[in-house]
């Protein structure tokens, strides 16, 4: 199974008023994790504009074990794993800088044709790209 790391830094923007990172927030933080691979196997946001096929979330769930706070480095850590041939997972975790689990995340995931409106199988490409 591979992994993939993405670091990035907690900043003020991602603080809400109780000076921790925002639990919405970590829907764009994971989501910036996924982008990020994508974007480095070739098959990001120009390629789904210009292919009109690119990845869906079908469903999320999120849970929440330690705060983010400003100034912290933390890491995405993401895994893929197959559903069946139309379906796989996004399992993601945050850690921060004591290398403690702060989050965890499951992404149910699709691939999308924008023009046909529906679901289609990843073919070779997608999948190594997603670490199949």
């Amino acid at each position: 199974m591979k992994k993939f790391e993405f670091i990035f830094n907690v900043t003020d923007d991602l603080l809400d008023g109780y000076h921790h990172v925002n639990n919405a927030r970590y829907l764009d933080l994971y989501e910036n994790a996924r982008w990020d691979i994508l974007e480095k196997s070739g098959l990001g946001r120009n390629m789904v504009s210009k292919n009109k096929i690119g990845p869906v979330i079908i469903e999320v769930t999120v849970r929440f074990s330690r705060e983010l706070l400003p100034g912290e480095e933390i890491k995405i850590i993401t895994t893929s794993r197959r559903k069946n041939e139309l379906v796989f997972y996004f399992d993601q975790q945050m850690i921060n800088s004591k290398g403690e689990v702060a989050s965890k995340a499951v992404f149910t995931t699709a691939l999308f044709d924008l023009e046909k409106r529906k679901m289609v199988k990843a073919d070779d490409i997608w999948l190594k790209a997603m670490g199949f």
